[in-house]
């Protein structure tokens, strides 16, 4: 696979996890221009070799149909060559090295080990009825790679409304996931993964790695991950491999961040006591 563009999906709610993931890409020597797909309104000043992209004729049509706003990421179908990642990674090799060799649409994340939150009932249905090894062939949206256009615009519009239940929601349960499953899995594309042989590459996900010397499983480059995922899971709980997110970001910008978590904290802490405060309310009336 020859990339020719990283694509992301971000908004000014996680412009730090941006900054990091940018510059670890930069770190890694891939120079390719990073296309970044609005999450909302909410715009940042983006680096160098970076700019915004949008598909009005796909975005307006999902706004219409009152879509969730992760689900924007159905404009990687309309293109080729590129590498998806959410913000919350941070790249260990240059994605041009690491996927040279790999065809078609490309996953590396050990969704096959826990195939939740990948599919809706009308999905499943169809991903059982397609092979009785369908969990290889599901994968976490927040990271893949495909080197050919899935689907026109015209062609992935009548899908979306083929399958609107799972294509064309406001509020998902799993968010985006089972709908970038269903769509990529309903194509043609060969699905390779490689946390899975042939590859055998180790984990990218950062909840793999709890005890404090994780590089221990990257014994040979091949087995080194190209990439570490935060995926459902919080990038601050103190874990070893949180440093490779923190690195990337300047003193000022880890203030920045200890100010965010915090802010977090207490919006959380006030939402149960106002919850604990009704359910006391509500218990006295009883009681009365």
């Amino acid at each position: 696979m020859k990339l020719e563009k990283i694509i992301t999906l971000a908004s000014s709610g996680v412009r730090l996890r941006f900054l990091a993931m940018e510059r670890s890409l930069r770190a890694t020597g891939c120079n390719l221009p990073l296309w970044v797909i609005p999450y909302n309104d909410q715009r940042f000043e983006l680096p160098e070799n970076a700019t915004w992209w949008e598909i009005p004729e796909l975005t307006g049509w999902l706004k219409e149909n009152n879509v969730f706003p992760a689900i924007k990421k159905y404009q990687c179908f309309l293109t080729s060559n590129y590498q998806f990642v959410d913000s919350d990674i941070i790249f260990l090799t240059n994605p041009e090295v690491a996927l040279n060799s790999a065809q078609g649409f490309v996953t590396s994340c050990i969704h096959w080990v826990n195939p939740s939150h990948t599919y809706t009932g009308e999905s499943l249905s169809y991903l059982e009825a397609k092979t009785t090894t369908w969990q290889k062939d599901i994968f976490n949206s927040g990271q893949f790679a495909c080197d050919k256009q899935l689907y026109t615009l015209d062609d992935l519009k009548a899908t979306c409304l083929k399958y609107k239940s799972t294509l064309l929601v406001d509020t998902p349960l799993y968010k985006d996931q089972p709908a970038i499953n269903l769509l990529v899995n309903l194509s043609p594309v060969t699905i390779s993964n490689l946390t899975l042989p042939p590859y055998d590459m180790e984990s990218t996900w950062a909840g793999s790695y709890t005890n404090k010397d994780y590089e221990k499983y990257w014994t040979t480059e091949r087995k080194k991950p190209y990439l570490i995922h935060w995926a459902g899971c919080l990038m601050n709980t103190g874990r070893p491999i949180d440093k490779l997110f923190l690195q990337y970001l300047t003193k000022k910008e880890k203030e920045e961040w200890e100010r965010q978590l915090q802010n977090k904290k207490d919006s959380f802490l006030s939402r149960i006591r106002v919850r604990l405060s009704k359910f006391k309310k509500g218990l006295k009336l009883m009681i009365s």
